[in-house]
């Protein structure tokens, strides 16, 4: 079949832009034609490039009429019907919150599928989407991928992970710390949230006996052998097992309001711990590794394509698409009129700052390099070029050498020097060059920057070098605290004035 895939963006390996290029990968690899419409390619477009997938900006470019339309997010969604008049979509729904998840009415929508039974039901209420057009397709896991499995042990657990979930407050946060501490069991974090990005769970994940997280992290986490709860923000729920495996499933392994969830402490964590049982993680592991594998729910989808497409031609394709743009101006009006949002609670980035303590003494020697290249830029050389840009980089820190090769095992694993690495490579790949420095928000902050050839850090360098300033918009985990030092080794961030003598 010829399928054409509808994405909002692809820049960031997670979320449904994930599931996009895995998708995209799977159903290639079984002899389908497959194209991408995404409005911002990003570099997960180089992934598909190499694999002979081409994305689309522009739905006027696709070459192939599609035999049917897999796809998430709304506005794409309706840009590729169209365009693609009488071609069967199915819409697949991974959130009922976001507005761009919502699904719209159009006959050719002809399935919309739902990640777990509970969205399903929420989709079909709120959207009054027709009876019979709603299905259940679950998330999956590339067990290819996450092929090594741990062996849990016949002792207690002693090693957790709080795996890609965040939001959470700096109380809930030191909760669950102290609740691991108090039960014997070491918590590592990892995820943007808390300045520690891996970007290879596969490789990690089987190191840990516990772990919390919700979605496909959850799915990830189960099948490398891990026992696993899910929690989020103010709910902490219970400790998935054979016997609750397909409850969990509905919810999407995600705790839900009036649903009898807990709150994070010592003693629910206890209560958990009770319930661990290594040959019961086990059944879980293979039960998800079964019924979530990638394979057998692409070929679920499959059998979606082959249905959709069999259909009798519909009617009034071009009066549902007006109605739709007329619900989406007003709803858009409404998003656009509303008041921001304002968040009380305090971040756990706000709790890195007692562990901010290096970058005082990292502000203090930049500020010292960074008059010292000046001076040699006054008398004609560039301090941002070849071996010069490199020891800036360097001197600067804003490149933590263990740090990267820790969240880069095939950085480590290659010997190739990490620096180096990042500049030609890690930097495209949207890897981190430090905890603390959030390379994807920076480049997101400065939009201006997009297709310019160099990594978010070397252009802090080359502009602090050119001007004694620091970039606008440099986007830090622990910005105020960043602030305060900076401003105090006279080093200005975007916002702040050089105050006069």
């Amino acid at each position: 079949m010829k399928i054409l895939l509808t994405q909002r963006k692809l820049h960031h390996y997670a979320g449904t832009e994930l599931v996009t290029l895995e998708l995209a990968l799977a159903l290639k690899a079984r002899g389908h034609e497959v194209a991408v419409y995404c409005p911002r390619i990003g570099v997960l477009n180089n992934v598909l490039l190499s694999n002979g997938i081409k994305a689309y900006d522009d739905t006027a470019d696709i070459p192939l009429r599609p035999d049917v339309i897999h796809a998430h997010h709304q506005l794409p969604a309706l840009a590729a019907l169209a365009r693609f008049d009488q071609v069967p979509c199915v819409y697949v729904c991974h959130g009922q919150r976001p507005w761009v998840e919502h699904p719209p009415r159009h006959p050719q929508m002809r399935t919309y599928a739902a990640v777990s039974r509970k969205l399903a039901t929420h989709i079909a209420t709120k959207f009054d989407l027709p009876a019979g057009q709603v299905r259940v397709v679950p998330n999956f896991v590339d067990t290819d991928r996450f092929s090594r499995v741990r062996q849990p042990g016949a002792g207690a657990p002693s090693r957790a992970v709080l795996f890609g979930q965040s939001g959470f407050s700096v109380d809930e946060i030191e909760a669950l710390d102290h609740a691991c501490a108090q039960n014997g069991i070491t918590l590592d974090k990892v995820g943007y949230a808390y300045g520690n990005v891996r970007h290879n769970p596969e490789l990690f994940l089987p190191d840990y006996d516990i772990a919390f997280a919700i979605g496909r992290s959850a799915l990830e986490a189960m099948a490398c052998g891990c026992a696993t709860i899910p929690i989020v923000p103010s709910l902490a729920g219970s400790m998935v097992t054979s016997e609750t495996l397909q409850p969990w499933a509905d919810t999407n392994f995600s705790p839900r309001y009036f649903s009898g969830a807990d709150q994070v402490n010592e003693a629910w964590l206890a209560g958990q711990l009770e319930a661990y049982d290594p040959q019961d993680v086990a059944e879980v592991t293979k039960r998800v590794r079964e019924d979530h594998a990638m394979s057998r729910v692409v070929g679920t989808l499959e059998a979606l394509y082959r249905e959709a497409a069999a259909a009798a031609p519909v009617t009034g394709a071009a009066e549902a698409l007006a109605r739709e743009l007329n619900r989406i101006a007003r709803e858009v009006d409404e998003i656009w009129d509303a008041p921001p949002a304002q968040n009380t609670e305090p971040s756990y980035a706000a709790a890195l700052e007692n562990q901010s303590a290096t970058l005082s003494d990292m502000a203090r020697s930049f500020k010292t390099l960074t008059s010292h290249l000046i001076g040699r830029e006054k008398r004609g050389r560039e301090g941002g070029s070849g071996e010069m840009l490199l020891k800036t980089i360097e001197a600067s820190g804003l490149f933590q050498r263990d740090w990267y090769l820790d969240q880069n095992p095939d950085v480590a694993r290659a010997g190739i020097d990490p620096l180096r690495h990042y500049l030609s490579f890690g930097a495209m790949e949207e890897r981190d060059p430090a905890a603390f420095f959030d390379g994807k928000g920076y480049m997101a902050a400065n939009p201006h920057l997009n297709g310019v050839a160099l990594a978010p850090i070397e252009i802090v360098v080359r502009e602090a070098v050119r001007s004694a300033r620091w970039s606008d918009k440099v986007w830090w985990r622990c910005p105020d605290r960043v602030r305060k030092i900076l401003r105090r080794f006279g080093v200005f961030v975007a916002g702040m004035k050089r105050r006069s003598n």
